[in-house]
């Protein structure tokens, strides 16, 4: 394992590949799941990012199991169309919980904590 791929969104896919990353695109639950199996099989990923639309269209019990795999590492990036702030801070702390295993709190500039 060595990389990272994206599972991206026709819409989305496009910003990561001129960002560098590998990335394949999915479109419904169904192609998602298979992307991921892929991906595992592949051995190639050490991480395996799902957009939030999609992660979000997958069963609640697939999700789960991913959230519990350490190898390859599966989360889910944030779904920029449409979560509030708040929303995002909360799961960039648990996505960085997830991967470095420290809980980050994030104050505003000045701010105490």
């Amino acid at each position: 394992m060595s990389d990272a791929l994206v599972i991206a969104t026709p819409m989305t896919a496009i910003g990561y590949l001129l960002g560098g990353a590998r990335t394949v695109t999915a479109v419904d639950a169904n192609e998602t799941v298979a992307a991921v199996a892929a991906a595992i099989a592949d051995g190639r990923a050490a991480v395996v990012a799902v957009h939030g639309a999609l992660w979000s269209a997958v069963p609640p019990q697939v999700r789960a199991a991913w959230a519990k795999q350490t190898s390859p590492l599966i989360l889910s990036l944030p779904d920029e169309d449409g979560d509030v702030s708040a929303a995002k801070d909360a799961a960039l702390r648990d996505l960085l919980a997830r991967a470095i295993g420290y809980q980050i709190t994030f104050t505003p500039s000045g701010g105490t904590p």
